[in-house]
């Protein structure tokens, strides 16, 4: 080998070196003291509230697992801060729904998504507020090995046919309701059922696991309707309902549109006819839009609400620290289009559990946000919290939780033992003195299991987290690299 080619093998070698030793490593193998996390979810249209309650309860879940005592809002309803030790944990939120429109729409979540793994540099998501858009985020998920931590999509199809490693479902999915709502229905309501879904992934996910219930359970569905998610006259799909004979009518509508069908369902006079029950929904709806009105004595499944854990200290520091903030209108949002209800509604609860979940991850990890380190620190985790007892399957990445049978009731007492008028704004100074529609506790049905329909350790072979900080890998590179200069001299000086 003669001179210049022995010293252009040389400096190739040392570029080699060079390249692993100033190689910048990503934050999520711990070198960088932020942590970033994106939400992909509603921040405007009909579901924007979902989207609220949401990030509130996982801001609050994170403060609680870490034992943080504030957070900075960056920009308002948009981005905030909390310190935890020498790390920033940095939130940044991203609206699924386009300019014009009300509905979160699946290919805007997922370019979303996208930029903010590309451009933002995020190494964790969360979301969505609506199933078809969630399901379109766990392909973006796995495409950039990021996990994605879903709230409050329900659709069970997320963690089925759509289910890959980095997907876990925190929220209550379609099971989880059907096992508490259905199951309690057969048993206590009638043996005829008959139902009406909006046609997208979420709805005919909710109608096939209530209906596999029923079934079970010795309940027969006659009726099976699915309307557009934008229909506003229900009057045809009510109809089918009343002339089927059933004895137990399931409707299943979220969002604004809610309020149109319990109307109209009021004004048929269907109520007379046979019993009605489903999901309660979020009690701002039910209040703001005067939908309880079109709830007489109503009785059905729910997911959470501020008064439902029982005994459960967890809960009650979510609770007083949500109206702690709310007197400051410091609420991480207070609501981009409705402001937030006075005390922790519906979605609140399993956001907080996603929050609280992630913070006991990052303990594990010691910060580290890679897909591996926070895989393997998030299988089969068990903690308690504001649902009670949580187990994060390792199976299928579902949760089993605590769910809620409630009555829709009018009382005066809870504003007044958390509030005084002049601490509350002033859209719900008159709820102060004339009363609120709340859920009044009838049962908890305890540790809800979804069945597993996907396994992941069935369907794929899974490489075991080696848990290994990433400077092991540096150093494991630049040793290479000098291993490699050294046989080039060792050869060198052989020929000479």
């Amino acid at each position: 080998m003669n001179e210049s080619k022995f010293t252009a093998v040389v400096l190739l070698s040392l570029l080699m070196l060079s390249a692993f030793t100033f190689y910048k490593l990503p934050s999520a193998v711990g070198q960088n003291n932020e942590i970033k996390i994106g939400v992909v979810t509603a921040r405007s249209g009909v579901l924007s509230y979902y989207g609220d309650m949401s990030i509130n309860g996982f801001i609050l879940g994170l403060m609680y697992g870490l034992n943080i005592t504030e957070f900075e809002i960056v920009t308002p309803n948009m981005e905030w801060n909390l310190t935890w030790g020498d790390k920033v944990i940095h939130i940044i939120a991203a609206d699924t729904v386009p300019a014009g429109q009300q509905v979160p729409d699946p290919a805007t979540a997922s370019s979303v998504a996208e930029d903010l793994i590309l451009n933002q540099g995020v190494d964790i998501l969360l979301g969505t507020s609506y199933s078809p858009a969630a399901i379109a985020v766990t392909e973006i998920a796995k495409k950039y090995e990021v996990v994605f931590l879903v709230t409050p999509a329900a659709d069970h199809e997320i963690t089925k046919t759509y289910l890959n490693r980095y997907v876990f479902q925190f929220s209550s999915n379609t099971w989880h309701d059907a096992l508490t709502g259905a199951k309690w229905a057969v048993e206590n309501m009638g043996k005829t059922f008959a139902f009406l879904a909006p046609s997208n992934t979420w709805g005919r996910s909710t109608v096939e696991t209530w209906k596999s219930v029923i079934e079970s359970e010795n309940g027969t569905v006659l009726v099976e309707s699915y309307a557009p998610v934008t229909t506003t006259d229900f009057t045809p799909y009510i109809q089918a309902v009343i002339a089927s004979g059933a004895e137990v009518f399931i409707p299943v509508w979220a969002g604004s549109g809610a309020f149109l069908l319990y109307q109209q369902i009021n004004a048929s006079g269907l109520y007379q006819i046979m019993n009605v029950t489903s999901g309660i929904p979020d009690l701002a709806t039910l209040n703001l839009a005067g939908m309880a009105q079109y709830l007489p004595n109503y009785r059905g499944m729910m997911k959470y609400c501020w008064n439902l854990p029982q005994n459960n200290e967890v809960n009650e520091w979510l609770v007083n620290k949500y109206v702690e903030l709310y007197k400051e209108s410091a609420l991480p949002t207070m609501g981009s289009v409705l402001l937030a209800f006075p005390l922790p509604d519906l979605f609140v609860g399993n956001g907080f559990i996603a929050g609280h979940a992630l913070a006991l991850a990052l303990k594990k990890t010691g910060g580290q946000t890679d897909a591996e380190s926070l895989i393997n620190a998030l299988e089969n985790l068990e903690f308690y919290s504001v649902k009670g007892n949580i187990k994060i399957r390792k199976e299928d990445h579902r949760t089993i939780q605590d769910m809620y049978i409630a009555q829709l009731v009018w009382e005066n007492e809870s504003l007044h033992e958390y509030y005084s008028y002049d601490e509350l704004p002033d859209l719900y100074k008159p709820f102060y003195t004339l009363g609120i529609f709340s859920p009044k506790y009838v049962a908890t049905i305890v540790n809800v299991t979804p069945p597993i329909e996907v396994n992941l350790y069935e369907e794929e072979e899974v490489p075991p987290p080696t848990g290994a900080p990433g400077w092991i890998w540096w150093a494991a590179g630049a040793v290479a690299a000098v291993i490699i200069v050294v046989v080039v001299i060792v050869i060198f000086v052989k020929k000479k």
